[in-house]
């Protein structure tokens, strides 16, 4: 493994380590896509729509991540808004 990728896995293990049920921890934009089952424009049109209120990411450089606790807060909303 060269050290790019030692990089990536070290920084990528650091942010999604934290596992879905944590609320402290990060999700990197993949796992934010998988969680939804979306694809990145969808998750592109939602941050711009005022009405979704969805979460916007952390970045870090050119990666972006979502507070676990944000994704979790706008789930509860979605949940109350549509009971």
């Amino acid at each position: 493994m060269n050290n790019q990728a030692q990089q990536g896995q070290a920084r990528n293990s650091h942010f999604a380590g934290c596992g879905d049920s944590s609320t402290t921890g990060f999700l990197p934009a993949r796992k934010v896509l998988d969680r939804y089952g979306v694809s990145d424009m969808t998750i592109w049109r939602w941050l711009r729509d005022e009405k979704m209120n969805f979460p916007q990411p952390v970045y870090l450089g050119r990666y972006r991540y979502w507070r676990i606790a944000d994704i979790e807060a706008w789930e509860a909303a979605q949940m109350r808004g549509a009971a």
